[in-house]
């Protein structure tokens, strides 16, 4: 909130503490918390699916039942990594067996799938949110996006997290999704650039229910974009403005950042009064923090 980022708060429920009511009502306050925040960048409540880890057999069950009783989404970290991939598959049955399989399900990194499981997610409306960049970093695959929208699946792209990709660079972001795509099916058509910039930008919106307000320059919808300069540094002749944008725009020709038609960063520096003191904490104490864990610098 301080930072001014709009956000939909994907909250974890741990259905191995507590007995179930107990579990709704701990998941129930936090969403309440998350709803009585400012509602223009507080943009809604979802679980944190851990179905993956639950040693639970009826954990779909539970979220399932969360997601009705208090209209929120889920958006579960799914079939990412690349180890005990029959274990991960076979679990997607209990979401499948749940009801969960709908347009308020959002299965993020969707790697380790199969055509079947491909088939009846897009089927029943579900979507996935594709992180290249962080895929790429962790070893843990390739999700077969091409396919996917081929279903009509809707997709989304993200970061994940910044232990997980390091920079949070959108352009970068796209331009490995774009290369991993086009190396493994050989078809450079198979992932275009005005495919990428939709994906990271109204895809993204449209997985998290949130599209009606952000997500893209409409009437109606908060005034949120980027301004980039393709002269400093210079890329050469802007050929086609979409591709140049996705194929040769980085971090360093990001000029300005409004959020609600607000300039929030200027030449990569933010314009919040909090932003200075933010930056020498955490360099100070992320540190102390790794030091106490027993982590080198």
């Amino acid at each position: 909130l301080d930072a001014g980022i709009r956000f939909v708060d994907s909250i974890g429920m741990d259905a191995t503490v507590g007995s179930d009511d107990e579990i709704h009502d701990r998941f129930a306050q936090s969403v309440a918390h998350t709803r009585s925040l400012d509602a223009d960048y507080a943009l809604g409540a979802s679980i944190m699916g851990q179905v993956q880890w639950s040693p639970r057999e009826d954990a779909a069950e539970i979220e399932v039942e969360a997601m009705r009783r208090l209209g929120v989404t889920n958006q579960a970290h799914f079939l990412e990594s690349p180890e005990a991939v029959p274990l991960q598959q076979s679990k997607f049955a209990m979401y499948r067996d749940a009801g969960a399989l709908g347009p308020e399900m959002m299965f993020g990194h969707f790697i380790q799938t199969t055509p079947e499981i491909i088939a009846e997610t897009a089927a029943g409306g579900a979507s996935m949110s594709w992180q290249p960049a962080s895929n790429g970093r962790l070893a843990s695959g390739v999700a077969l996006v091409p396919e996917m929208l081929e279903m009509g699946m809707k997709v989304g792209m993200g970061l994940d997290d910044q232990a997980c990709t390091d920079v949070s660079d959108p352009w970068q972001n796209m331009r490995m999704g774009m290369a991993m795509q086009r190396a493994r099916t050989k078809d450079p058509r198979s992932m275009m650039p005005e495919t990428l910039l939709r994906l990271h930008t109204l895809g993204g919106a449209e997985i998290m229910g949130v599209a009606d307000r952000v997500g893209s320059l409409e009437v109606g919808k908060f005034a949120d974009f980027v301004v980039v300069d393709p002269r400093r540094p210079d890329v050469g002749p802007l050929w086609h403005p979409v591709r140049s944008y996705v194929l040769s725009m980085s971090l360093r020709n990001l000029t300005r950042v409004y959020v609600g038609g607000r300039l929030v960063s200027q030449h990569g520096l933010s314009t919040n009064p909090l932003s200075a003191e933010a930056s020498v904490r955490v360099h100070a104490q992320l540190p102390k923090i790794a030091a106490r864990l027993g982590h080198p610098h």
